[in-house]
């Protein structure tokens, strides 16, 4: 029997399934702040059709790796020009 990830399909880490209580609680990063990211443009968590953030497990990460760069020094703009480079865009 096949994995789970081989049956999802390689970009089932951006399955939008978690609400923002339980992405606190996975990232540890208070809802103010993850709302602050998404008002930023840092991250883009898809909603439901009641307008209910949901997360992916690449969201979560995401959102990890933004608390990373922050502890390093780096503020939410410098935070975005890092991102936007290693995706490859220009900004």
């Amino acid at each position: 029997m096949l994995p789970v990830q081989a049956m999802l399909g390689p970009s089932s880490d951006r399955v939008p399934k978690y609400t923002m209580s339980v992405t606190v609680r996975l990232t540890t990063v208070d809802a103010h702040r993850i709302r602050r990211f998404e008002q930023f443009g840092l991250i883009r968590p898809a909603r439901t059709a009641g307008g209910q953030r949901l997360f992916s497990d690449a969201d979560v990460n995401l959102i990890r790796e933004i608390i990373l760069l922050e502890k390093q020094g780096a503020n939410l703009g410098g935070i975005r020009m890092i991102l936007a480079i290693r995706r490859g865009e220009h900004e």
